[in-house]
């Protein structure tokens, strides 16, 4: 059996130069073309049109739990004296009483809820809410997702 030079051994196991060059940029061009492709994908995934709620404290003015509505006057926020109240349809499925006890039955939170008879409450009471704003076009609307009575 004939053995191998070690010369001939040497050049089947040593890559050339310019060989190594062009695996080497070939492997770069592979990464950096998955790098932009992945901050690409996570771009269009991004939706500019995702509702964010907000945050916002105040007094709840007047509530009917019929049409679960609710107008909100908010913390801090200057009314001009023509400016009609804020409405807000209240869809919260959940809600926080006032010790912190989550309710989860889909009910009407009782600090906005009107007497037995009676669904319209006038009763002021302080609350925490997660809002969504919708423009329409028109009039904006104003949904609350997430109701904690304060009082």
């Amino acid at each position: 059996m004939p053995v191998a030079s070690a010369d001939s051994l040497q050049a089947v196991v040593a890559t050339p130069p310019h060989r190594r060059l062009a695996t080497l940029a070939f492997s770069l061009a592979l990464v950096a073309v998955g790098l932009i492709g992945g901050f690409g994908a996570a771009k269009l995934a991004d939706d500019p049109h995702t509702a964010k709620p907000e945050l916002l404290a105040g007094t709840v003015t007047w509530s009917n739990d019929q049409t679960r509505s609710i107008a909100f006057e908010e913390n801090g926020a200057l009314r001009g004296p023509l400016d009609g109240d804020t409405i807000y349809s209240v869809i919260a499925e959940s809600w926080q009483d006032v010790n912190g006890t989550l309710h989860q039955d889909g009910t009407y939170p009782t600090c906005l809820a009107g007497e037995k008879d009676d669904p319209v409450s006038m009763d002021r009471h302080r609350v925490e809410l997660e809002v969504l704003h919708r423009d329409t076009g028109g009039q904006p609307q104003h949904i609350a997702v997430r109701v904690h009575c304060l009082d």
